[in-house]
């Protein structure tokens, strides 16, 4: 028997109302439909599953191929799709790989809420919200997972860069640690007082007494960075399409979000744009946006992203772009240097001017507010993510492969006699 006012449907066509199952029995009633229940659709879902899946077993064959990557991939079409994406989304001035995060998580938030309403109401079976539910994100998934290597992904199969470059004799390790060790000081010293200098040509004084920030625009500054990649290309004698610019790097809308979770900025490959978290402090800005655009230019490894950033910007026209670069690069070096000589790397300290401490004293302020509580469990939590993220694409040391980039600079400063960037006069 059934209690007064209880829900009732007819859910076999007999004229006959029946109970709505309600509770764990809604799990399990495959063969009493309910009012709102969905079909699965089963055919058309896993015709989608199947054609992604067979994409990215054909992806992952192709991968296998070094010359594929290289030359027909990361040198041809791949570099084609990116430019193309990057020209449509620029038509819009603002983050279009935001505006899509938000809206996909949205339409997914909005149908799980539908369904879970009905369910509570007792209008939808538990297990078909959820069959359907699975199938629609699994498609979805598996097809965005493919586009993801077709677009970019499949740049992590390329060769590593030393090996691309032939530059494996500047990469052997030394039979002498003393000498490691001197080399490692001297670039260091290199980078601090580079530092300096392009420090105090850009805000006119060895301490601006606050935290830099660049005079020119950020967009002008973008254009400068496209001008050093053109000269990198140039330089290290890449393909033609390296120098080509992507557009503007575009500033996100929610960067305090991005700031939580510990992001300075990111590549979309569905979209071809380099996003960068505008409210990180200003001297770091030049160096993320030109990481960011190292992406864009079919570099995947994040050692790799850093090496070309600090490149680009070094070889920019703008002291500011070059600040940031070298910055970047004399905390690198000197955090290998602490380790090895405490001793000689806090002398090297020293010799930073006042300004260009506070600058670093003010990152590391910005960051070390952000470890604390609520927003520091996050803050872990996007590491570990991104950190299974780069390892399940086959990238060494996961996280910890932006650190591996101080290994490409010494290789780099071995072969090209230092880091500091000396233009090339042209004899008349």
């Amino acid at each position: 028997m059934f209690e007064p006012g209880e829900e009732t449907v007819n859910m076999k066509g007999d004229g006959k109302n029946q109970p709505l199952p309600i509770g764990w029995f809604a799990l399990f009633t495959p063969s009493d439909a309910m009012a709102k229940d969905r079909g699965l659709y089963f055919k058309r879902r896993g015709l989608i599953i199947l054609v992604g899946l067979v994409v990215l077993a054909i992806s992952w064959g192709c991968g296998q191929s070094k010359e594929f990557v290289e030359n027909l991939y990361a040198n041809g079409f791949g570099q084609a799709i990116g430019r193309g994406l990057a020209t449509v989304s620029g038509v819009l001035p603002t983050s279009v790989a935001e505006l899509l995060m938000f809206l996909v998580g949205s339409w997914f938030l909005v149908h799980a809420a539908r369904a879970a309403w009905y369910v509570g109401w007792r209008k939808r079976r538990a297990l078909n919200a959820i069959a359907c539910g699975g199938l629609h994100f699994g498609a979805f998934a598996v097809i965005l997972l493919a586009l993801f290597y077709v677009f970019w992904g499949l740049n992590y199969f390329r060769a590593p860069l030393v090996e691309r470059q032939d530059w494996q004799e500047y990469a052997k390790a030394s039979k002498d640690p003393e000498q490691d060790r001197e080399e490692l000081y001297d670039l260091c010293r290199e980078l601090v007082l580079e530092t300096n200098h392009n420090y105090l040509l850009a805000t006119g004084s060895e301490d601006y007494e606050a935290p830099s920030a660049p005079k020119a625009d950020l967009a002008v500054m973008d254009g400068e960075i496209d001008v050093g990649y053109q000269r990198v290309q140039e330089e290290l004698k890449l393909d033609d399409s390296f120098a080509a610019s992507r557009g503007r790097a575009k500033p996100v809308a929610l960067s305090g979000v991005m700031s939580v979770l510990h992001i300075t900025g990111f590549y979309f490959p569905w979209t071809g744009e380099a996003n960068y978290n505008r409210v990180q402090p200003s001297c770091t800005l030049p160096f993320v946006i030109g990481h960011e655009k190292a992406h864009q230019r079919c570099i995947s490894s994040e050692d790799e992203a850093n090496f070309f950033g600090f490149l680009a910007c070094s070889r920019s026209d703008d002291p500011y772009v070059r600040y940031s670069a070298y910055l970047f690069a004399q905390r690198q070096l000197l955090y290998e240097l602490l380790k090895l000589e405490p001793e000689r790397a806090r002398e090297l300290v020293d010799l930073r001017y006042p300004g260009v401490q506070r600058d670093i004293d003010a990152v590391r302020a910005y960051w070390e507010q952000l470890d604390k509580g609520v927003a520091g469990k996050v803050g872990e939590a996007s590491h570990a993510v991104n950190d299974v993220y780069l390892k399940t694409n086959g990238v060494e040391g996961g996280i910890d492969s932006y650190l591996m980039s101080a290994k490409l600079l010494i290789v780099y400063a071995r072969k090209a006699g230092g880091l500091v960037y000396r233009p090339q006069t042209k004899e008349p």
